[in-house]
């Protein structure tokens, strides 16, 4: 069964308030939206060092592992592409196969990485290894069933990145991975409670495949798919996607 985590809403976030607050709202408003933390304002957030967005499963987790064996918090944020924007009607379709596509090659890469696999296993006991070094800590956790929104740009903000749950009536369900499920079963999952205001709050952004129109790619860097310009004409193998999940760790190290 899995483990769930709300986001706990609080009184006297006065930082908050601030941070959250719309980008051209003036000093008055702002005054009066602190002082309504003294009051019924309610405010919640949950920190991580690294947001990891995007529909590969396989790239995501190797990213959160090699995180976390760095120190590092990490948040999985699945998302995609809403059904409504790909840019062709077999988009997604093309996705699913690169995402999870698995050869020797693959296999080789993360047997380099995992402990307990080797190079002729396959793609489940890939999965299996890497949910088994990240489940059950909250040093690691994954998005319950929301879709996050950045705010860069559109709220005072701070230092680091702010992330809002997307709102149900912009209607944004995208048709990701199925293998989430699993993950899902195995790590903790957090959820906002979708009541006053609640945030995600990190250090860095990290995108795995195409993003929804509710992430903006440039405050974050690229891994794996998201590398590529167009789908149908790939630059890089699998076995280099996934390498690049592990290798953009031990560079910054």
């Amino acid at each position: 069964m899995a483990l769930k985590k709300t986001i706990k809403l609080k009184r006297f976030q006065v930082l908050d308030a601030v941070r959250t607050a719309p980008k051209d709202m003036g000093v008055l408003r702002l005054l009066a939206r602190v002082a309504g933390t003294f009051g019924d304002s309610l405010y919640g957030k949950a920190s991580f060092d690294v947001v990891v967005v995007g529909d590969d499963p396989l790239v995501s987790l190797c990213l959160a592992a090699s995180l976390k064996r760095s120190g590092k918090s990490v948040l999985l944020a699945p998302d995609s592409l809403g059904t409504q924007d790909w840019p062709s009607k077999d988009w997604g379709y093309r996705l699913a196969q690169l995402v999870n596509y698995f050869d020797e090659s693959v296999a080789s890469v993360l047997s380099q990485y995992l402990h307990d696999f080797e190079s002729q296993d396959g793609y489940m006991k890939a999965l299996s290894a890497l949910i088994s070094e990240v489940a059950r800590h909250e040093q690691v956790m994954i998005l319950a069933g929301d879709c996050l929104q950045s705010s860069k740009g559109m709220i005072k903000g701070c230092d680091e990145l702010i992330f809002f749950p997307v709102r149900g009536e912009f209607q944004h369900t995208p048709l990701t991975n199925p293998l989430w499920r699993i993950v899902r079963e195995s790590l903790v999952c957090l959820a906002f409670q979708h009541s006053e205001i609640e945030f995600i709050q990190a250090r860095r952004l990290l995108i795995t495949t195409p993003t929804s129109r509710f992430i903006d790619p440039a405050i974050g860097t690229r891994i794996g798919v998201a590398r590529e310009t167009q789908m149908d004409r790939n630059r890089y193998s699998r076995a280099d996607n996934v390498l690049s999940s592990f290798s953009l760790i031990l560079r910054e190290q």
